[in-house]
């Protein structure tokens, strides 16, 4: 436990990575920022509002609204928009903002119905303004119907296989919808890829020097000679390693969930994320669709900081281990722009911090007879790729040849 403290405090007695530090903690304040000013209310007077007061009144419409999204429900919004929408109309920008102000209680159920009546890749904000009251109690079976008019279009390459995954899972999912205010998670789950990137990136800078030092401060000779330098020495830096990754991840993510849901509330959690993600086939609530998204970020931050120590141990090169979560995170992406070959640039790591678009879009793949989507694949594949890069990490730095 003292080796495993030393070589921790190693790391975070350099200035740089003190500094690291401080710019991180101003990431996070920015990209919470951010987060919570996509949050946005109009008042009666047409005036626009972000924040605290922006998530507090837009709670309050939105809430009045709150149950499950029965046939009535529908009908009762599109007569609720038929009201609004017959009031005297204005060329006046403040007035119409004031028009739509008296919208924002039903504005996910309008989007809701106007999805249902849309094309399968499009949306239409006035499909709500054309449709009679029989026709808004069929918006679940409409979700299904459409999908399938989709499929048989030829706009697609999906296989059979794939085609009957995806009706089922739109017929498996539970209706009628729970609805509440959800727009704090909504906005979590759009900026929270982009902020584990980041921290991702940072992580690996934190750990790429741990193997690598000894090197560069000419201290390998003594590190190798002593007694349990080759052993205990080496299991502590990768404890290190792994400690740091583990807690830095947990701790800032936690801070940037705390903060955003905070200021925008944690109503929603189990309302279904087709109300913000009409067309995604993972029959998921936001919180479970935010814990996925989580659980492959850190997969995903661990496989990039685990090469980027393996670099760090074979080449004795801090700066060339800096650049390996780079590669993998930042790189692959345009690399899979050139690639033709999407079954295969989905399978690459960075995906695992791009699982909300996988939510998002429903990216499938076929295993023998069975299809699933690219997430319920890659975070358990990859968290087994972390667990085999284990005993080579230590072999490979346990045998390093002193020069």
């Amino acid at each position: 436990m003292k080796m495993l403290r030393f070589e921790i405090k190693k790391v975070f007695s350099k200035t740089k990575n003190r500094i690291t530090i401080i710019v991180l903690l101003v990431i996070l304040i920015a990209t919470s920022i951010l987060t919570i000013n996509r949050v946005e209310y109009v008042d009666e007077s047409g005036n626009h509002l972000t924040g605290i007061s922006a998530a507090k009144n837009l709670r309050e419409a939105k809430n009045e609204w709150s149950g499950y999204l029965t046939e009535d429900v529908f009908q009762n919004v599109l007569e609720e928009n038929r009201s609004i929408n017959n009031e005297a109309s204005s060329d006046s920008i403040e007035e119409e903002n004031k028009r739509f102000a008296k919208k924002q209680g039903i504005s996910t159920i309008r989007d809701v119905i106007n999805y249902a009546f849309s094309e399968y890749r499009d949306y239409n904000d006035f499909a709500i303004d054309n449709i009679s009251d029989d026709e808004a109690s069929t918006v679940y079976e409409r979700r299904i119907s459409t999908l399938k008019e989709y499929l048989d279009s030829g706009e697609e390459t999906f296989t059979e296989k794939e085609k009957s995954f995806l009706i089922q899972q739109y017929e498996n999912l539970d209706t009628p919808f729970y609805y509440e205010y959800m727009d704090g998670w909504s906005a979590l789950l759009q900026n929270i890829s982009t902020f584990i990137l980041i921290l991702a990136l940072v992580i690996g800078f934190f750990v790429s020097g741990i193997f690598s030092d000894e090197f560069q401060t000419k201290a390998d000779s003594i590190f190798f000679s002593t007694r349990l330098g080759r052993n205990k020495g080496v299991l502590s830096k990768i404890g290190a390693g792994l400690t740091i990754v583990s807690a830095f991840y947990a701790a800032f993510v936690f801070l940037y969930t705390f903060i955003v849901l905070s200021v925008l509330g944690t109503d929603g959690a189990n309302c279904p994320i087709q109300l913000d993600l009409w067309r995604s086939a993972y029959n998921v609530t936001f919180l479970q669709a935010y814990l996925l998204i989580v659980a492959g970020g850190y997969i995903g931050t661990l496989f990039a900081s685990m090469l980027a120590m393996l670099a760090s141990a074979l080449t004795r090169s801090t700066p060339t281990a800096i650049i390996v979560p780079f590669i993998i995170l930042c790189a692959f992406p345009f690399l899979s722009r050139i690639i033709t070959l999407p079954g295969l640039c989905s399978f690459f790591p960075d995906q695992l911090l791009e699982i909300y678009l996988d939510i998002k879009e429903a990216g499938l793949v076929t295993l023998g007879d069975k299809v699933t989507t690219i997430a319920t694949v890659i975070v358990p594949v990859y968290a087994v790729i972390c667990l085999i890069l284990l005993p080579i990490l230590y072999k490979v730095y346990k045998k390093t040849e002193i020069k």
